[in-house]
């Protein structure tokens, strides 16, 4: 069975594009959790101190290619992205009790319910902006990457 150390570091390398913006500190961790009052799940909070906000635009292509229901993941959000977007969807008639960290192509959140206590792990939830309507995807963080790394190829190399 896969762990947390394998599954972070092979959606990254699976599946992140581009320049990386490097690792979250924990006191912008610390922001997100006192702007949003909630606790972040330690899975997560591992994944961001290590590899920080991703860029995963080739999974639509691939879910939209297999015609595969599920969401895609765009991207994970930098800490004040979470915070300016969770926000501005509460704003829009999203629940209040939910926490956006990363989106979809069609700006859709995904993210966590809102926790009074730290948990290792914690459901992972999509917010369809269209429809408002909450959903959960996956029963945890690691589980939630899990699935792509299970279900997707990734980008393949050109070939000359």
């Amino acid at each position: 069975m896969r762990t947390r150390t394998d599954i972070h570091p092979d959606f990254i390398e699976r599946f992140h594009v581009g320049e990386r913006q490097g690792p979250v500190s924990e006191a912008q961790l610390d922001r997100i959790e006192s702007a949003l009052a909630t606790k972040l799940p330690k899975a997560f909070r591992q994944f961001m101190t290590k590899y920080g906000p991703v860029y995963t635009p080739d999974i639509l292509s691939e879910i939209a290619d297999g015609n595969i229901d599920h969401p895609d993941i765009q991207q994970v959000l930098a800490p004040a992205e979470a915070i300016e977007g969770t926000k501005g969807y509460w704003a829009a008639g999203m629940p209040e009790d939910v926490v956006g960290v990363a989106s979809d192509c069609m700006g859709n959140l995904i993210g966590f319910r809102r926790q009074s206590s730290v948990s290792d792990d914690a459901p992972v939830v999509f917010f369809d902006h269209d429809v408002i309507e909450v959903a959960q995807i996956a029963n945890s963080f690691d589980e939630f990457l899990a699935w792509y790394l299970d279900n997707l190829k990734g980008p393949q190399p050109s070939r000359p």
